[in-house]
């Protein structure tokens, strides 16, 4: 990937393989974790949908953490992979985080929330 238009583009494609996948890994009984966006309504109503179809117990994960918290994490994880750091920057991270939408009860999803 050498932008974000790549990831979007990918990230559909593998999205209906991916969710048959963690389905059948759910119905024999194991635990998932996907490190996978859930920025928005809609990205959080697809990974639902993964656990409705199949009635799996569910939770999401909510970050609520300032921006700042969040870039020294990136720096982090630059150092360890420096690979990443032209994909992983302040400018991505910002665009990304213009599409946030907290997630809420209304989304029916088990959240735990995390502020520190």
């Amino acid at each position: 990937m050498k932008n974000f238009d790549d990831y979007l583009n990918y990230s559909q494609i593998i999205k209906p393989i991916l969710k048959m996948h963690i389905q059948s890994i759910l119905q024999v009984g194991s635990n998932v974790v996907m490190d996978f966006p859930g920025n928005t309504r809609k990205q959080r109503a697809w990974l639902l949908s993964i656990a409705n179809e199949i009635h799996a117990n569910h939770q999401l994960i909510y970050l609520n953490l300032a921006d700042e918290q969040c870039l020294k994490q990136l720096k982090k994880r630059a150092d360890k992979e420096p690979d990443r750091n032209t994909f992983d920057t302040k400018e991505t991270f910002d665009y990304v985080s213009s599409f946030f939408e907290a997630p809420d009860n209304t989304e029916k999803l088990n959240i735990i929330e995390i502020t520190s």
